[in-house]
């Protein structure tokens, strides 16, 4: 049994993700009990307003709070974990030594997903507790390719996982929209220019992951003197690469600072 400790958002993702296994495998439980009524309609999942009682019933617990709340949550349930129960949190920010502290338990990962497993793309990061069992990594790692990539990383790599993969579709979506913005100025329809910046950005990754290198795509479009290279000088005058470098290593310190208020 999967047991889910919050049902908001990113808890509603998985769960989605795993309803190719028995439904009577999935337990969730919220605070808000309008939001358990929700998700035990459309999910046809077990529900439940108490804590303790997804531990009761599970196997693999999945803590889905805000790192907030994580504090009051690893309180109310530590006397009733056990070395029968798997692990994974999911709360940004909160790391492995201080739940293993506030837990009494070893077998724990520390997973940050990000956005786009809403839609099953996601790009999930496992950072396992020195010491876990390979079964338990593979039980881990199999339910976030539910919704999406998986990338098995050290803790310490965690802060820069969050400013890329976390933060990343916030800064794609800010691309996108400057480029359909643009398109707007030029003359065409919203819904024309967003088409064509989607379908763009869609076929380009696509090339991308099948092996063509970022520069090798630039150069396949960019002739001398023609239109993309005086696009890509004002894109290098104005310092975007700077930018965008600044940006994610600005999200990855403040990643690193909220880190470390929650300890």
């Amino acid at each position: 049994m999967t047991g889910f400790i919050g049902g908001g958002n990113m808890a509603e993702a998985i769960i989605n993700g795993l309803l190719g296994a028995s439904r009577d495998r999935i337990v969730v439980s919220d605070k808000n009990r309008e939001r358990l009524a929700y998700l035990k309609k459309r999910y046809r999942i077990k529900t439940t307003a108490d804590n303790r009682e997804v531990l009761s019933v599970s196997d693999i617990v999945i803590l889905a709070v805000k790192p907030a709340d994580i504090g009051d949550i690893t309180e109310e349930i530590r006397e009733v974990v056990t070395d029968r129960h798997l692990v994974v949190s999911i709360a940004a920010g909160i790391k492995l030594e201080y739940l293993s502290g506030r837990l009494n338990t070893r077998r724990l990962f520390r997973v940050m997903p990000n956005a786009p497993a809403f839609a099953g793309e996601g790009m999930s990061v496992v950072s396992p507790m020195k010491g876990t069992k390979k079964k338990d990594l593979k039980t881990v790692v199999d339910i976030f390719r539910t919704v999406g990539e998986v990338l098995v990383l050290s803790e310490d790599r965690m802060d820069a996982v969050t400013a890329l993969s976390g933060s990343g579709p916030a800064f794609f979506a800010y691309f996108v929209e400057s480029m359909a913005e643009a398109g707007v100025r030029m003359g065409l329809s919203a819904s024309d220019a967003l088409a064509l910046t989607l379908q763009t950005a869609s076929g380009t990754i696509k090339m991308l992951k099948q092996g063509q290198t970022t520069a090798e795509l630039k150069q396949m479009v960019t002739s001398p003197g023609g239109t993309t290279a005086e696009g890509l000088y004002i894109l290098e005058r104005n310092s975007m690469k700077a930018a965008v470098k600044e940006a994610v290593e600005a999200a990855a310190r403040r990643a690193e600072e909220l880190s470390g208020r929650q300890q």
